[in-house]
């Protein structure tokens, strides 16, 4: 800069000063101050109609810095930080020194940094109140919630007052940490971090050892440190887990007390699942009571944990619970995964090493062995590796536009879908966990994607920023729904038969006259063919259990 606009910027300056201080009656130095915090870019929070999200960043799948690239081109913003490294534990290993917090900040911060690199703008962090020196000692009971305690992931309430308001500051310098307010942030944060979980599934013992007002403690704890550090800051009740108890559609109270007391009549004695209904009402009574505390939270999250249908009753379940207590808040969708609930006809007590559903019957009743040769990679039961996988990624891919349009049209503020890459492990599991094996959007190479990669792609692109979504109302077994997008309409349509496709069987049909829902205008069709973005001119359609969008 040579001396000339030197000159020039420094009259500059002072000319808007002098404009500063005659409009407002400020000082010299305060409009100087005025002027470096106009300079000053803060981080800024991005709001979406639907957030689009896929979890865990932590724990984070093995070569997370080499997968976390080809996600920034499907269009997510949003990912969740679920422990550990996030934990009071983790964050404060060891008590304060002479009154005086000792944090390790490293690991989330890299991960902060590595998540927001890649395009995800909008973090949920889960805080746990889990502690070696602050919390109580209780133990577990159970085969997984003892591994989860192993794994350091169960929470206990703080064990006295003044624990209590340790746990506070970790929630408090926590907060202040990642939320872009320009105090105390983290160097080099990109965008603000400003929604938290306070537990997650507190309603069962694999991750919460205390009752619910125990809870509602902390949850109020919380709350004060949180909002102390940033007002805008949003609190996210503990995920709710509704397992299947929904899939067959939204129930009464009465009708869930009917299935809760008719599992020990299905189920004989020797069988995990004979008392699991008591278990279940304890979880929905638990649910129920922290639903309560409204003063303490912003925002309430479930767990898809079972097939897409379930999502309506879901949601349905947990407003209703609101307005008993005379309010409504955003609802969330996380853990969008799960592709097959499996059935057995088993029953006893080796029945939980097999596959099982607990109150619903499940959609894909051969289960077992879809799961043995997805498992093995093997031809085995007059059905072969190949056609197998092709049909579930299809299925997956089917499944993932179906929740998503599911939880748009019943108002849900947005879904994070479980998850970056396989859990082959869970292959090994019991039960429903075999549904959560194989949920990645991308194959163990790091580099394929596959059809639900694309799927969720071209439903972003779609309905990305709709201002507005309308259930059509045409048939009982035909799903259509019309989403306003940037003054157009965008239509996605399914048949609702009932009965889901399965390997080596084509999937039931109908013809379907699309004017009959926009008219005799010239529409565009997509996808006809695998998950892209082509666009094909048509006028009737053949409908599948696979959805189309058509562009109006």
């Amino acid at each position: 800069m040579n001396i000339r606009e030197i000159f020039l910027s420094i009259f500059f300056r002072g000319f808007i000063c002098l404009i500063l201080m005659l409009i407002t009656d400020i000082t010299f130095a305060q409009s100087i101050e005025v002027l470096k915090q106009k300079e000053i870019q803060r981080p800024q929070r991005l709001r979406e109609k639907f957030g689009f999200g896929v979890e865990y960043l932590i724990p984070a799948p093995k070569n997370l810095d080499k997968i976390i690239g080809q996600y920034s081109e499907l269009g997510v913003t949003w990912s969740k930080f679920n422990g550990p490294d996030t934990t009071w534990n983790d964050v404060e290993p060891k008590p304060p020194l002479g009154g005086r917090h000792i944090y390790s900040w490293k690991k989330v911060d890299d991960m902060v940094l590595t998540a927001q690199r890649a395009g995800f703008k909008n973090l949920i962090v889960v805080l746990k109140s889990n502690s070696k020196w602050g919390a109580k000692k209780r133990k577990s009971s159970g085969l997984l919630e003892n591994l989860s305690a192993w794994r350091g992931m169960v929470s206990t309430p703080p064990k006295d007052e003044q624990n209590l308001k340790h746990y506070q500051d970790y929630v408090f310098n926590f907060v202040e940490r990642y939320d872009g307010d320009g105090k105390d942030d983290m160097p080099g944060l990109l965008y603000p971090v400003l929604d938290y979980e306070i537990e997650t599934e507190a309603q069962h013992q694999t991750y919460w050892l205390g009752t619910a007002d125990e809870y509602i403690t902390v949850l109020k704890t919380a709350y004060a440190g949180v909002k102390k550090a940033n007002s805008k800051a949003r609190v996210i009740l503990s995920g709710f887990a509704f397992w299947d108890i929904f899939d067959e559609g939204p129930k009464t109270g009465e009708e869930i007390d009917t299935s809760i007391n008719a599992m020990p009549l299905r189920y004989p004695k020797r069988d995990i699942r004979h008392g699991f209904g008591e278990k279940f009402r304890g979880h929905l009574d638990f649910n129920a009571q922290i639903l309560q505390a409204k003063d303490y939270f912003d925002l309430v999250e479930f767990h898809l944990l079972s097939y897409y249908t379930s999502i309506p009753g879901t949601v349905k379940w947990i407003r209703e619970e609101m307005h008993k207590n005379g309010y409504e808040k955003p609802v969330w969708m996380g853990d969008a995964g799960a592709i097959i609930l499996p059935c057995t006809d088993k029953k006893g007590f080796w029945a939980p090493w097999s596959t099982w559903t607990l109150f619903s019957d499940a959609p894909y009743k051969n289960g077992d062995e879809l799961f043995d040769v997805l498992a093995s990679k093997k031809d085995k039961y007059g059905l072969t590796y190949r056609k197998v996988k092709e049909w579930f990624e299809a299925e997956q891919a089917n499944i993932l536009v179906k929740s998503a349009v599911l939880a748009m049209a019943e108002g849900v503020e947005g879904m994070n879908w479980w998850t970056w890459k396989d859990e082959r492990a869970l292959l090994k599991a019991n039960g429903p966990g075999k549904s959560w094996a194989l949920c990645g959007l991308i194959e163990n190479d790091n580099q394929t994607k596959r059809p639900a990669f694309y799927a969720y792609k071209l439903l972003i692109h779609k309905l990305g920023g709709f201002s507005l979504v309308e259930k059509l109302n045409i048939r009982p077994d035909i799903r259509a729904y019309k989403f306003t997008v940037r003054e157009r309409f965008v239509y996605v349509i399914w048949l609702e038969s009932g009965n889901p496709s399965l390997p080596n069987k084509s999937g039931e049909g109908v013809l379907f006259d699309i004017s009959s829902i926009v008219g005799n205008q010239n529409v565009k069709v997509a996808p006809e063919g695998p998950y892209i973005e082509e666009m094909l001119p048509a006028n009737t359609v053949l409908l599948t259990g696979k959805p189309i969008f058509i562009d109006g």
